[in-house]
Formats: structure tokens, sequence, C-alpha cells
């Protein structure tokens, strides 16, 4: 199920969650300095304030060597929700789907 499309920026991507009837423009920002390897290399913050956390992700890579982006958001209103970020054969865009 894609709940998500999301383009790549310079500091990670840009786009849109879209989930159980709520919509919410997001930023997929990549963490410079990690404190350890476990550490998250994304947060996912609102698109309009970066001091509004909403997740964090992990890149990894399928059994193919190919990226994606692994996404835990943050539990609100359900249990944890784990999502993929994986690209599209459109360079530059990527999909969100529900893992």
């Amino acid at each position: 199920m894609i709940c998500g499309n999301f383009k790549a920026t310079d500091r990670g991507f840009h786009g849109e969650i879209r989930f159980f009837g709520l919509s919410e423009k997001v930023e997929i920002l990549r963490i410079g300095d990690k404190a350890s390897d476990k550490s998250p290399d994304y947060r996912i913050v609102a698109a309009d304030d970066e001091r509004v956390e909403f997740g964090v992700g992990w890149l990894k890579a399928t059994k193919d060597q190919k990226p994606y982006a692994s996404l835990k958001l943050n539990p609100v209103l359900a249990p944890d929700v784990h999502l993929r970020l994986v690209s599209t054969e459109t360079t530059g865009k990527f999909e969100l789907k529900v893992d």
C-alpha cells in the first residue's frame, strides 16, 4: 500500500504522508553526525517546522543491494508504524509504502 510520494532534495526527501484519512507534508532529513552505527540515519519532521518530529529512519539495502530507507513513525494514535521509502522508475522520485 502506497501512503506517500516524495522527491529527493539536497537534505533528504520532501513529500506527503497520507495515512488513515490524514495528510501531512514532511521532510525526511539526513542526520549528519550519528552517535553510533545503530543510530538513525534520518529524522522525519514537519515540512513547516523541523522542531515537530514524526519519527526516524535507517538506510538499508535489499538482498540484491538496492538501497531504501526503513522508517518508523512515532506512536501517537496507534502502535509504531513501519514504512519503506523506495525509489521509483523516475529518477529522484520515491514512494512511501507500508512495511
